[in-house]
């Protein structure tokens, strides 16, 4: 830039200064029109100062939000809880109503009973329920439930009683293949502690045609356990040396009873005395 218009730029700039700094009526008519002119740009400057500043002013406490957060967790939680217990409840719900329907539809006369204790080193071999001899049971009953049998009835207290399940080695049932003349009798296999056991149909026919899948019943025979019960279903037919027998899968699942039938045994009348 040359000389001379930088000392008229001076020049210029010195004059400006001079006109705002003088205190003339000229002056001040100059320096109001320049503040007129400049003010939309003042206040639009001072509302966003405010507005920053009111933000930093009333922004919340970590401390305070930490609390929000946890209040919030807390209830979600409660409410999570809260669905919990509504599913339980309609699931056992719906479990009541299916064991009174079966209760309607069952030929038999039933005493409805709640499985209350089950033993580790005996899961697949018994369990006790919370009715007994005052409830009108006794002993060498069948104790069903709306899938199958499950077993009979032991020992007794008042209102308590053990159940021999269908899957004791002990407990032993007469039972035929659904649909063929082949009968025998089933009782439960030796099984680990970790293991659902499977029933075997013993002193069947060698050569007979068993299907996979065939229904197994109890036959009547025996005294205990009326015709008709449903036991099991055939997985395999393994012939032996002079009989053969069923591999059978129990209609019932023993790890997870909680509801159970037991059989009215019918009173028989009392002869007349003479």
């Amino acid at each position: 830039m040359k000389k001379l218009n930088i000392l008229a730029l001076l020049m210029f700039i010195a004059a400006v200064v001079s006109v705002f700094m003088l205190d003339t009526p000229t002056t001040r008519m100059i320096q109001s029109r320049a503040m007129s002119a400049l003010s939309p740009f003042v206040h639009s400057s001072a509302a966003i100062e405010d507005g920053v500043s009111g933000a930093l002013v009333t922004s919340i406490d970590p401390r305070e939000i930490k609390r929000e957060n946890d209040r919030l967790q807390i209830e979600n939680e409660r409410l999570s809880i809260i669905s919990q217990k509504y599913v339980q409840t309609l699931d056992e719900n719906n479990k009541l109503r299916d064991l009174l329907e079966f209760k309607k539809a069952s030929p038999y006369k039933m005493i409805a009973a709640r499985v209350i204790k089950r033993v580790s080193s005996t899961w697949w071999n018994t369990m006790i329920i919370d009715k007994g001899l005052l409830d009108g049971l006794a002993t060498d009953t069948p104790v069903i439930s709306a899938t199958g049998l499950i077993g009979k009835t032991g020992k007794m207290a008042p209102h308590m009683c053990e159940v021999i399940l269908l899957t004791d080695e002990m407990c032993r049932v007469s039972a035929k293949i659904e649909g063929t003349i082949e009968q025998g009798i089933i009782s439960g296999e030796r099984a680990g502690l970790d293991m659902r056991p499977d029933l075997r149909l013993r002193f069947l026919n060698r050569n007979a045609i068993i299907n996979p899948g065939s229904n197994v019943i109890s036959t009547g025979e025996g005294g205990v356990f009326p015709a008709g019960l449903l036991v099991g279903r055939v997985k395999r037919y393994e012939n032996k040396d002079i009989t053969a027998d069923a591999v059978v899968e129990p209609a019932v699942d023993f790890s997870i009873l909680e509801h159970v039938f037991v059989l009215e045994v019918p009173v028989e009348d009392s002869p007349p005395k003479k």
